[in-house]
């Protein structure tokens, strides 16, 4: 379908335009004042736009999973709608866990910093 120069384009065009995208998204809900529900959020986003899976296992050729996922859906071709499916769960639970040790880390940050950092003055 496309050869190597013609896929890595067009996967740059995809890439700059997921985050543009993303960006917009941010702005859209940068009015949300409370951190733990703006950045899952944001997350979320960032899964759905950057994960990429392999769409026939026969070539190895990746697209984003949850455009091959939205098309296998809509257009009813059903082939690959559970793995697709399967990898954007993979991808969000292991975000997600990163995620809640960073936030975890930033908590633990911001007590130690406001108790004085530990020091005995």
């Amino acid at each position: 379908m496309f050869n190597e120069a013609e896929y890595q384009t067009v996967w740059m065009i995809y890439l700059a335009a997921a985050v543009c995208c993303w960006l917009v998204w941010t702005q859209l809900t940068r009015w949300i004042g409370w951190w733990f529900i703006r950045e899952p959020l944001w997350l979320l986003m960032a899964v759905i736009l950057f994960t990429p899976a392999r769409i026939d296992p026969l070539k190895p050729e990746l697209a984003p999973a949850a455009i091959g996922w939205a098309l296998d859906t809509a257009l009813g071709t059903g082939g690959d709608t559970g793995p697709l499916l399967a990898q954007l769960t993979m991808v969000m639970t292991l975000a997600v866990l990163a995620y809640i040790g960073f936030a975890c880390l930033r908590l633990g940050w911001r007590y130690w910093r406001n108790n004085g950092g530990g020091s005995a003055a």
